[in-house]
């Protein structure tokens, strides 16, 4: 059956993308066992088993590995989310979810994290690339959003001030993915110095963080989940 109808990568691009993720697992072994600052993207090669021109194809510079892995974590707290969405679930338990798993991966691979952290601030800084992690978070805020009644948007019953914006009429979804992010990233800097928290304090600042900004959105958000 024809490649571009079955949608299968062709022999050359599955050889491209496992050398991409050799060279992408070999960075996580060696920043891991010997730092980001000591690694060099020729130690990576080589562990990759690969050339160094092939290495620079892939990843320009070693903070472009940092970002991958970034990304490739949101992924799979949004594919945990995904999977836990249960009938009738509303789209701030999706997000407080997601949040969690962020969490709960960080803590469970924390020298990792670290190492990855700081190689992804020293080579882009904080904030260049977080687009590349809230895009389905803002599509989930922007469904909440658009089927929120706006004469939902006060749901402690008290009068609003005349001037005062509905949050179904006015909030933007990719500043509220900005603020949950800026909320999950202040709490991982805060532990990042520390080797190790005890198991479960970072997850739960975590969820407490976001439930208050989730409850500040006119939703009571609860602890998170186990």
């Amino acid at each position: 059956m024809d490649q571009e109808m079955t949608g299968e990568p062709d022999g050359k691009t599955r050889r491209r993308l496992a050398t991409r993720e050799r060279l992408f697992r070999a960075a996580v072994e060696l920043f891991v066992t010997r730092g980001y600052d000591t690694t060099t993207m020729d130690d990576i090669a080589v562990a990759a088993g690969v050339a160094r021109r092939t290495a620079f194809n892939h990843f320009p510079a070693k903070a472009d590995i940092a970002v991958e892995w970034a990304v490739r974590r949101g992924d799979e707290a949004a594919a945990v989310a995904r999977g836990a969405r249960r009938p009738g679930e509303s789209v701030p338990d999706r997000v407080r979810t997601y949040f969690h798993e962020l969490a709960v991966l960080t803590e469970r691979s924390w020298d990792e994290t670290r190492q990855f952290v700081f190689g992804w601030l020293r080579g882009y800084g904080s904030a260049h690339h977080r687009s590349l992690l809230s895009g389905e978070l803002r599509d989930w805020l922007h469904e909440w959003l658009r089927d929120r009644p706006a004469n939902q948007s006060n749901e402690s019953n008290e009068p609003s001030e005349p001037n005062e914006p509905r949050l179904g009429e006015s909030a933007d979804p990719a500043l509220i993915a900005e603020v949950l992010y800026d909320v999950f990233q202040g709490a991982l800097l805060r532990w990042m110095r520390q080797q190790a928290p005890e198991q479960g304090r970072f997850t739960a600042e975590v969820d407490a963080a976001i439930a208050l900004v989730l409850a500040g959105l006119g939703r009571e958000a609860g602890p998170g989940r186990d």
